[in-house]
């Protein structure tokens, strides 16, 4: 593990690092990598817990049993991995915070529309990322798995929902089941954004609104972190290549713990 100390800068409208001094770290500083790269701004039992109290607002029965083993077979993981490479929650424990986020405004928004089912809801916001547990490769120098790379995480879910209810004698052609596995096959919302077809249920088209909601406010403020007050972020990839301004008197973005 090699520690420095240097300076931020901008080299042609991208940021790298002055380095002053480098040196490798002592045994006493510790060695373990995930001392030293980003974290969700919430703890990892904290997370753990809040997912469990929404897991108890689950009231269809299949749905229920299905989140609970799953979650239960991927918990480090999933509390653990970033939800992306690169493009938004990139951060170690990022797969969790944003499936939280998520949650927590789908459950304004079953408050606001009394005709969505909260159960569906929030089954399939929690299991709508969880192949990522499968996609990326840990939590550290994070990168794509042969699995990732060549089948994807919304296949690799599903793959999921039918081993486990097959284990558990659960008949995935019932109608609960098909909506649970529609939630996650659609929630990217176009073919070709990857995924297999497109939201034809309420639930699943709020989930796939709610994702790219999360997503994008969460890769807006994080290039603001990166930029000064009165200046325009880089171009985002994965906000159509434009850049945004980020105003004088505007908010502050504090970075991940």
């Amino acid at each position: 593990m090699v520690l420095l100390s240097g300076k931020r800068e901008l080299y042609q409208g991208k940021p790298q690092i002055k380095i002053y001094t480098m040196r490798l770290a002592t045994q006493e500083e510790g060695n373990d990598p995930e001392n030293y790269v980003e974290h969700a701004p919430e703890s990892k039992d904290d997370m753990g817990q809040e997912l469990n109290d929404f897991i108890f607002q689950i009231t269809n029965a299949n749905w229920n049993r299905v989140v609970r083993r799953l979650l239960a077979d991927h918990k480090q993981e999933f509390l653990t991995y970033p939800a992306a490479k690169s493009n938004h929650h990139a951060f170690a424990g990022g797969l969790a915070f944003h499936t939280l986020s998520i949650l927590r405004l789908a459950k304004s928004v079953a408050g606001q529309y009394p005709a969505v089912n909260k159960s569906l809801l929030y089954a399939g916001a929690i299991l709508h990322d969880l192949g990522k547990t499968m996609e990326l490769s840990s939590a550290v120098s994070t990168d794509y798995t042969m699995e990732g790379n060549m089948i994807g995480h919304i296949v690799l879910v599903d793959e999921e929902i039918v081993r486990v209810a097959n284990d558990m004698k659960i008949d995935i052609h019932q109608e609960d089941m098909i909506m649970l596995r529609h939630m996650i096959l659609a929630h990217h919302g176009l073919l070709e954004y990857g995924s297999p077809v497109r939201p034809e249920l309420l639930e699943a088209q709020i989930l796939h609104d709610l994702d790219e909601l999360d997503a994008e406010i969460n890769m807006l403020t994080t290039a603001y972190q990166h930029v000064d007050p009165g200046t325009f972020t880089e171009r985002l990839f994965g906000m159509d290549n434009r850049r945004f301004y980020r105003p004088e008197n505007g908010q502050t973005y504090p970075d991940p713990k």
